[in-house]
């Protein structure tokens, strides 16, 4: 009997063996809280110049020969003063003055003769409007991260940020949890920090560690136009950088910050690769979240054959933040980023398990 239950209990301990495999293999595939990007080349687009040569203006004309008339032997009338030509008069140093700047009682005495011109005094120059910045200046989402279509759980990534209208920091957290933790432990964290502008997030550096450890990142130098690889803090390469180019992170909260459009196009910077690919808006939906349903545009990285693909989704009625993250991989395998909880400005806006 006992050799009975031996022969049956073998079978048992090799298929939990086989689903902590399949298990680990799932955990490991998540490398990131936006995953991976679908790049569309492995090299960086060259930014096109423009040819500029400088031509010297053409020599004016000789000006033409004045003709001063014989004097009259027998002339006994006073001659008339000689006439200034107009095109001189437009030459005389209270004119010049006027447009170069000069002290007005120099130009004055400079030409006594000529009668004081006034002079309208210049509008100050036009600024443009300081343009509203809508991100919450503080908050954090709480995203429950599952795989597949029947939402497999693997874990939870919390994203949290602040900033004072000039400089920015974001901070996201990943980990696994429940079953999954059990059999492979995983912590994953990036940061990005930088400055607002007129045209959003300009990133500063950005950087990954996963279990504690300094991995992949990029530092963006806008002086010296470049963006710098890093592997573990050591440089790997340099690309030029592009105007408007963002992080693997900044990225996700760039587009609440500039005018929505039918399609993006950036340069990303993840630490591993730098390159250029799409977004567009495949229209407004309405998503079904735990805490109701939320009014939201979707943005997809263009579908291509064996290619990935990223899709976010963002809601106007809670400032344009991400609610979902979705990664597709080249296998067809998804990997899915719901928001549970949003807190902005010190609020919670939501909870888990609300209505």
């Amino acid at each position: 009997m006992w050799h009975v239950l031996e022969f049956h209990a073998m079978p048992d301990r090799r298929l939990l063996a086989a689903i902590a495999l399949s298990l680990l293999t799932h955990v490991l595939a998540v490398s990131s809280p936006a995953w991976r990007l679908p790049f569309e080349s492995d090299e960086p687009e060259k930014a096109s110049l423009l040819d500029v040569h400088l031509v010297s203006p053409p020599n004016p004309p000789p000006a033409p020969a004045i003709a001063h008339p014989k004097p009259h032997p027998k002339a006994t009338k006073q001659s008339r003063p000689a006439i200034t030509p107009p095109e001189l008069l437009a030459e005389t140093p209270t004119d010049i003055a006027v447009l170069v700047g000069a002290d007005s009682a120099t130009a004055e005495a400079s030409a006594p003769s000529m009668p004081p011109v006034a002079v309208e005094p210049l509008p100050p120059p036009l600024r443009a409007p300081k343009r509203e910045i809508t991100w919450p200046r503080q908050g954090h989402i709480r995203f429950v991260v599952t795989r597949g279509e029947q939402g497999f759980i693997l874990g939870v990534s919390v994203h949290s940020w602040e900033h004072d209208e000039a400089h920015y920091s974001i901070r996201t957290v990943t980990e696994t949890t429940g079953l999954v933790s059990f059999f492979k432990r995983l912590k994953i964290v990036q940061v990005s920090v930088g400055t607002i502008g007129p045209a959003g997030l300009a990133p500063q550096e950005f950087h990954v560690e996963r279990d504690g450890k300094l991995a992949e990142g990029a530092r963006f130098d806008n002086e010296a136009q470049l963006v710098t690889l890093t592997d573990g803090g050591l440089k790997r390469r340099d690309d030029s950088l592009a105007e408007g180019a963002q992080d693997l992170l900044s990225h996700l909260y760039q587009f609440g910050l500039v005018e929505k459009q039918q399609r993006f196009e950036l340069m990303i910077a993840t630490g591993k690769k730098y390159a250029s690919y799409a977004y567009e808006l495949v229209g407004q939906e309405t998503l079904a979240t735990r805490f109701g349903d939320v009014p939201t545009l979707h943005y997809r990285t263009p579908p291509m054959p064996g290619e990935q693909t990223t899709e976010i989704w963002l809601a106007p009625d809670f400032r344009n933040l991400p609610v979902r993250i979705r990664f597709i991989d080249r296998s067809g395998d998804i990997y899915d980023q719901n928001a549970d909880e949003i807190e902005m400005d010190g609020k919670m806006i939501t909870s888990r398990g609300s209505s």
